[in-house]
């Protein structure tokens, strides 16, 4: 190999010296610097340090960003996730009325998941108390106290807080189209389609508008006019559940079940576990009489979610069409035993789980299981045909020499009951 001796850095003499010394000056200047730059940068290399590393250093988004996160949940209909971010938006930004409305709404609609999910239901009133603390003249949280206590089955009071919102925003759609939900819910059908109407012309792309007006024609009847309401409504928002669940139950009125079905079915297209779509169709399937379908739905609901009491509900209603007594006695002692594990009042149960449960006991001449149980089902302010249901297993209890007819309580007056909201459990 042929050497290039004066590329060699072995050289000798003062040349070679001084030549030595400015490059090491050089070095040292270029190092300094460096080292000023990383002192000057220190947050950015740390960053890139740790993220090296594998340390989570993603940076805090601010509440605007999480509200944003948590409205492209909610069109994607993740609701869970559209409360998650909402509510951390809200913690980080409280005083923010727009982003307290957008947490609200999410935590109502996210109720109709089931009895056992009310607690999202009074999460909203909280937030809406607040948001009217801090905002007592703005229109949109007026407006979410209206609908937050619809959502609790206050609907009079509903309608006071819905009335504000209405005089300070005359043109806000939301406002009236929560005004006539709570009408709807105190039982004034003809003030819950008038003022629904008025919603709509307001905001035709009101999502909340469209609903109120389906759900006040459906109370006067018109339930051609109000699947045609959700429709429009679903071409709004095509990924809220809610909106087919309800559509669901209007095909049901109309007796078209197999659009029924395929709503429920379409829920399950966007999201394959969701337990209630399953029990939806065990119950459409058992008013069709397709019991061993029905059973099928229901067991699939409760293999996705042990603890869903509905679930357990109508799978003993399937059981006890079929003769299968002691499966519908099980199904029903569990339905009873998760409500009031979950703390849902008694009043509020399915009070399937208790007088059909106590027919079955009944059936099986176990009448001491079954006295009680009815006994119970008739603290649960049951309509008249079921409260004689009631009394026909009492009677023969009697009759099978087990009890006294003196040993049948006296039925407690009737309470006015509002009608039970459409489409949330």
């Amino acid at each position: 190999m042929y050497i290039r001796r004066d590329k060699s850095n072995l050289h000798f003499g003062r040349q070679a010296r001084r030549r030595g010394s400015r490059s090491l000056l050089v070095i040292w200047s270029i190092t300094m610097l460096l080292a000023l730059a990383v002192l000057w940068r220190f947050n950015t290399v740390q960053s890139w340090v740790l993220a090296s590393v594998g340390t989570n250093t993603t940076p805090t988004l601010d509440a605007i960003s999480r509200a944003k996160l948590g409205e492209r949940a909610y069109l994607a209909g993740n609701l869970e996730a559209a409360i998650q971010h909402y509510e951390q938006a809200a913690t980080q930004n409280p005083d923010n009325v727009n982003i307290l409305f957008e947490y609200g709404r999410m935590l109502v609609y996210r109720s109709y998941a089931g009895r056992s999910f009310f607690y999202h239901a009074e999460k909203a009133l909280e937030v809406a108390r607040h948001a009217v603390e801090i905002a007592p003249e703005s229109a949109q949280a007026q407006a979410l106290l209206c609908l937050a206590l619809v959502a609790n089955g206050r609907a009079e009071e509903a309608i006071s807080a819905g009335l504000i919102a209405q005089q300070l925003a005359p043109d806000y759609a939301e406002a009236k189209a929560y005004l006539a939900t709570a009408y709807y819910y105190a039982g004034r059908p003809n003030q819950a389609l008038q003022t629904a109407d008025a919603a709509v012309k307001l905001n035709p792309d009101s999502v909340d508008a469209r609903r109120a007006l389906a759900l006040a024609l459906a109370y006067v009847g018109q339930f051609s006019a109000a699947v045609q309401q959700y429709e429009r409504a679903i071409q709004i928002h095509p990924r809220l559940d809610v909106l087919y669940f309800e559509l669901a139950l209007y095909y049901k009125a109309l007796n078209n079940y197999d659009a029924s079905i395929a709503a429920f079915d379409q829920i399950l297209a966007m999201e394959p576990e969701n337990v209630k779509a399953y029990v939806r169709k065990c119950e459409t399937y058992f008013t069709m009489r397709q019991d061993q379908a029905a059973q099928e739905a229901c067991e699939q609901a409760i293999q996705l979610d042990p603890d869903y009491p509905e679930a357990y509900r109508q799978l003993g209603m399937v059981q006890y069409t079929r003769r299968n007594y002691e499966g519908a006695i099980e199904s029903f002692e569990k339905c009873s035993e998760l409500q009031t594990q979950q703390g849902v009042p008694l009043i509020n149960q399915e009070i399937e789980c208790y007088y059909v449960r106590g027919l079955a006991h009944t059936l099986l001449a176990r009448c001491d299981e079954a006295w009680p149980v009815l006994q119970t089902a008739l603290q649960m302010n049951p309509n008249e045909h079921i409260k004689g249901l009631i009394n026909q297993g009492l009677m023969s209890c009697v009759n099978y020499g087990d009890f006294s007819i003196d040993q049948i309580p006296t039925p407690i007056p009737p309470t006015p009951v509002p009608p039970e909201p459409i489409g949330v459990f």
